[in-house]
């Protein structure tokens, strides 16, 4: 990605988070109650490690302990993919904004959204990784339990 689209996305970091808060809050009602502290450097951290200016490999398990804590908080699953989902949109959404008025709509632009939808699957699978190990254990003793009854 060219530096004027990454300089464009950084200096509406704050804007571009609490869009994606409030499409969360308005999409996903099991999330209403966002701390918008905490989804700031969520969302810094994706965009900083799809652009390049962070390990990948460093977010993706920030991603993949986030889905861990939602799972040992009780949340469903289907709320936090839908969650994570609705967040990448806005951010996709703006980056294909940001990009058609720094670049001409050419090869560039479309290697761009390619970037863009690479990333947002590879956040949410890292995040929901860590919700379905999060989840193994208590899985494994409900099915001990029930093995065990007899």
């Amino acid at each position: 990605m060219k530096p004027e689209l990454e300089q464009f996305l950084t200096d509406r970091l704050d804007e571009i988070t609490a869009e994606v808060v409030d499409e969360i809050t308005a999409r996903v009602p099991a999330y209403a109650r966002l701390r918008t502290g905490a989804v700031l450097t969520l969302v810094r951290d994706a965009l900083s490690g799809y652009l390049g200016a962070r390990d990948r490999t460093a977010v993706l398990d920030a991603f993949r302990d986030l889905g861990a804590s939602e799972a040992r908080a009780g949340h469903e699953i289907h709320h936090f993919e839908s969650a994570l989902r609705t967040g990448a949109r806005v951010v996709v959404r703006r980056t294909a904004n940001a990009a058609a008025r720094v670049y001409p709509p050419a090869a560039e632009f479309i290697a761009v959204m390619e970037t863009a939808f690479t990333a947002e699957e590879e956040i949410v699978d890292a995040a929901v990784d860590g919700h379905c190990r999060a989840m193994r254990p208590e899985m494994d003793r409900r099915l001990h339990a029930l093995l065990s009854e007899g």
